[in-house]
């Protein structure tokens, strides 16, 4: 009798470890990747770690990578790297209001297909583009930076990353 409740407690013990463990992980509102009422159509003012990117799921944490996708309804999607805006756009269809990118040298919102991108920065994702609001040599247009990506020619790909920064 006595063995058969020490099992029973243990057994209890561990269940409502798992269960606070689970509990304290989640957050009161769960994962937020859309910031819904958009309506003004602007740039959303977010905090670091405030909101998670819709294709990656990371946390968006270096605000000066961070892309914001705007749709006609007013619905903001939010990424932490211009790469997965081209990847999640692959698989998604919304009708697009605009799409807005920090920029690394005016620290401005931009329409991201105004954007000229630089192929080697270290990026959140890794994939080497950062946006500039301001054209200079060796930064190319959104289009060509989008093919490169939906191509795979990133810093993912070890030949490209030889070849831009000679590793």
């Amino acid at each position: 009798m006595k063995k058969i409740l020490i099992n029973l407690l243990t057994f209890a013990i561990v269940v409502a470890v798992i269960v606070i463990l689970l509990l304290s992980l989640g957050s009161e509102e769960g994962a937020r990747y859309v910031y819904k009422g958009n309506t003004a159509h602007q740039p959303v003012s977010v905090k670091s770690k405030e909101y998670q990117c819709s294709e990656c799921n990371m946390d968006v944490e270096d605000l000066s990578y961070t892309v914001e996708l705007i749709t006609e309804k007013g619905d903001t999607y939010f990424f932490d790297d211009i790469g997965c805006v081209v990847l999640w756009l692959k698989n998604h269809t919304p009708k697009i209001n605009k799409i807005v990118t920090q920029t690394q040298d005016t620290h401005q919102w931009v329409d991201a297909t105004k954007a000229w991108y630089s192929r080697t920065a270290y990026s959140p994702m890794g994939y080497g583009f950062a946006a500039y609001e301001k054209k200079k040599e060796g930064l190319i247009p959104y289009d060509e930076m989008r093919l490169l990506m939906l191509q795979g020619k990133n810093l993912h790909d070890p030949f490209v990353k030889k070849k831009l920064l000679g590793e």
